[in-house]
């Protein structure tokens, strides 16, 4: 596949993510929504705010791969690839837990109906594919590792003030079940720090083809 055939896909794949995530945050504040609450509601999950920041890697990638088709630059910008890594990995985490730890609760009709499908499914598959197999770079380290569960971190941080200590929430991701977050919240970071070794694993190994 030529650079610039890879670089048209990835920009159809980026722009998708971009303009489908805006218009599903702005259908929370237009239309009532009972999969993630109304208006600012939105923004206490984690599979919201994960599609938020994807979208403004997405963004940022797209203006590189116009750059890349002019003719002016003929890589990613690496601050905008680190952006887009902390997304891909975000929703690879929402994506394993929505299959994992959500569906058996409130299934797939909730959780993959409606605006559901894109935050749940689409977004995250579409995601992966335009940061490893489309976009233009080169190898990541080993501490770039880190970029990839800094999201997590901070929401895991959020997420537990606010239910475990101060009970301003409902514990709607059931970490807390029986009193257990000193259980699932370490597996769940685990889980993510696993996850972002595995992106930045499978990404490499596409640029050290695409090099050779």
């Amino acid at each position: 596949m030529t650079l610039k055939t890879k670089t048209i896909l990835s920009l159809i794949c980026n722009a998708v993510v971009l303009l489908v995530t805006a218009w599903v945050v702005a259908s929370y504040f237009i239309f009532r929504n009972r999969e993630f609450g109304n208006g600012a509601e939105c923004f206490m999950f984690f599979t919201t705010d994960s599609n938020i920041l994807a979208a403004v890697g997405s963004g940022l990638v797209m203006i590189c791969d116009v750059k890349i088709l002019q003719g002016k630059r003929t890589a990613v910008a690496r601050p905008f690839t680190l952006i887009k890594y902390a997304g891909v990995v975000s929703l690879m985490l929402t994506f394993f837990v929505v299959i994992v730890l959500l569906l058996p609760t409130y299934g797939a009709a909730r959780l993959w109906g409606g605006t559901g499908f894109h935050m749940h499914v689409a977004a995250p598959i579409l995601t992966f594919i335009s940061f490893v197999f489309l976009e233009e770079h080169t190898r990541m380290s080993k501490r770039d590792v880190i970029f990839g569960v800094l999201p997590a971190i901070a929401y895991g941080a959020v997420y537990f003030l606010q239910v475990v200590v101060f009970k301003g929430w409902l514990d709607f991701y059931t970490f807390n079940r029986n009193g257990m977050w000193y259980v699932t919240m370490p597996v769940i970071l685990g889980m993510t720090t696993l996850m972002s070794a595995l992106v930045r694993m499978f990404r490499n190994k596409a640029a050290e083809r695409r090099l050779s």
